[in-house]
């Protein structure tokens, strides 16, 4: 007889979709509980909040393989390493897939802002490494975005823009929103704040 212990499952994860979260952010931007620069970031991005746009982006989402709609596969392979490389368990949350849906929304300037700051980081790469982003391992990606983080100017850096997106895209999922401390059996009197507050200046 076998005295190997049996194998239980892990009880099944209960996912909320982008419509949801967006309902429970607003409940928490009106009561004024979440952190100063990750409000902003949010409410300056209209298409979160629109049930419209969250619909089709939760089937877009919940697709088994994701095709980007605005960015080509270059940027999207890219931005996905950026992403997950600015705040790790991005790809968990699918934030470059959200981004490449939030782009197809927003005005031409912003997207046209958005490709700028991603080429602007690939040249920094083949600067670097002679190769594109998308294709770097985790220990040039730090040396890259710890290179651009460190730039001064006058314009916001592709660095802080890029940073900023994938903010709004990690903390409009349900990954982020527990990391801010939402569990969908207890609300909380107060946000405890995200772990990278520092992002949100």
């Amino acid at each position: 007889m076998s005295k190997e212990l049996p194998i239980i499952p892990e009880p099944r994860r209960e996912e909320i979709s982008r419509r949801e979260i967006a309902k429970i952010l607003c409940g928490g931007l009106a009561a004024g509980l979440l952190p100063p620069g990750l409000s902003s970031l949010l409410t300056s991005r209209k298409h979160l909040f629109d049930e419209d746009f969250l619909r089709r982006a939760d089937e877009g989402l919940a697709a088994n393989t994701y095709q980007p709609v605005f960015l080509t596969l270059a940027q999207f392979a890219g931005l996905a390493v950026l992403s997950e490389a600015i705040i790790p368990g991005s790809g968990k949350a699918q934030s470059a897939e959200f981004i490449d849906l939030l782009l197809t929304v927003d005005t031409a300037k912003a997207q046209q802002q958005f490709v700028n700051a991603l080429a602007a980081m690939d040249a920094a790469s083949q600067t670097m490494f002679h190769t594109d982003v998308g294709t770097l391992r985790f220990p040039e990606l730090n040396q890259l975005l710890a290179a651009e983080s460190a730039k001064e100017g006058g314009e916001r850096s592709p660095f802080d823009a890029l940073k900023s997106w994938t903010i709004t895209a990690y903390y409009s999922s349900e990954i982020g929103l527990r990391e801010l401390g939402w569990t969908p059996d207890r609300v909380f009197p107060s946000f405890p704040g995200c772990t990278h507050a520092e992002s949100h200046s």
